[in-house]
């Protein structure tokens, strides 16, 4: 399957505006659009072989297969996100979505698919020296975020004293903390518990539980019309698929 990299995602207000395409539409062309970002692991990412992976992947495809449909994945970003499904340019964003109040009053939310919640990932040499907020928050520790996602939006709201490294992307997130360039990041359970598991030594949770007002889940996200597609969607998630596909990805079901 093509990851497309979609081209001027500079996008208007009028964007918004734009008619999804119809569930009978999807159907008639024989293939469900799925944009992710591509760098949330455990549920999208590009593997070892510069392939597309993931828990959502794998769910992509086979709710593709249930609809008897090909699926294109659209390559999208956590910055551009919303537009470039306001402006119709896939069909389901998936890989890593949060519901959020905003993306509920803009957009169609699925039922949940994974449990959250903030937590902050560290390189393994400082670990234990930064076990809450507070210590977190300190003039002396070096704090990573990249654009665009809700742990921009944490950062944004709690970090006032740490020194804050803005990056591109969470690839260059974790960079950081491999090279310790920087102490910490501020991500989601399930990227902590993947990373933690993945490069013990490395990376280690600096906290384990969410912090306080920050429990969330995973949902896939449609726009506010598109109400058959989010109707099969939630249809569909109540088969066996999601907990098979857990079970095997070792991310906490919702």
């Amino acid at each position: 399957m093509k990851f497309k990299v979609l081209l001027g995602t500079a996008l208007i207000l009028s964007c918004m505006n734009v008619q999804a395409r119809s569930m009978e539409a999807i159907q008639q062309s024989g293939t469900l659009k799925v944009g992710v970002p591509g760098d949330y692991a455990p549920l999208a990412f590009i593997d070892a072989e510069g392939k597309l992976a993931g828990y959502d992947i794998d769910m992509a495809k086979a709710l593709g297969k249930d609809l008897n449909l090909k699926v294109d994945f659209v390559k999208t970003s956590w910055p551009t996100l919303s537009a470039d499904l306001a402006a119709d340019n896939f069909d389901v964003a998936m890989g890593g979505v949060t519901a959020t109040a905003k993306r509920e009053a803009e957009f169609g939310l699925s039922k949940p698919i994974v449990a959250n919640g903030k937590i902050a990932l560290a390189s393994c040499a400082v670990a234990k020296e930064l076990p809450d907020l507070s210590q977190i928050d300190r003039p002396s520790v070096k704090l990573v975020v990249n654009p665009g996602g809700t742990n921009q939006s944490f950062v944004d709201g709690h970090i006032k004293q740490a020194q804050i490294i803005r990056v591109k992307d969470n690839f260059d997130n974790l960079q950081a903390l491999r090279d310790k360039t920087a102490d910490v990041m501020i991500t989601d359970l399930i990227e902590g518990d993947y990373y933690q598991n993945k490069e013990p030594n490395v990376l280690c949770m600096a906290t384990d539980k969410p912090f306080s007002g920050t429990e969330s889940h995973k949902v896939y996200m449609v726009k506010k019309d598109n109400t058959k597609l989010l109707e099969s969607i939630n249809t569909w998630l109540q088969g066996e698929t999601k907990s098979q596909l857990a079970k095997q990805w070792n991310v906490r079901e919702e």
